[in-house]
């Protein structure tokens, strides 16, 4: 996690602060795999699902490693209410513009 707070910190600083944002284990009890980067924000109930994995993407591009970024399966993005409000395509270095989505 301590990788991940730079990317929570960019978010503040663009005035999109991160009230949550946990690693889960893209298949839980093998801790060899991948990660999912579940965020929770009030901003994302306002925004476009689009607008938000794009955001996101943008700055976890910009404040993480390549090796971190090796570890991180998806991006989860919840609502103020932890509802899922959209899921972004496989985040991997062979694939450095996903930023497909599905949800609302």
């Amino acid at each position: 996690m301590h990788s991940l707070q730079p990317f929570k910190e960019k978010c503040a600083e663009n005035a999109r602060p991160l009230t949550e944002i946990c690693l889960v284990e893209a298949y839980p009890g093998d801790n060899s795999t991948s990660y999912i980067v579940q965020v929770k924000a009030p901003w994302i109930d306002n925004v476009s699902c689009y607008d938000a994995i794009d955001f996101l993407f943008d700055i976890l591009w910009e404040t993480t490693s390549v090796e971190t970024r090796k570890n991180i399966f998806f991006i989860k993005v919840l609502g103020s209410a932890d509802q899922v409000h959209c899921i972004s395509d496989t985040v991997t270095e062979n694939n450095p513009t996903a930023k497909h989505y599905s949800g609302s």
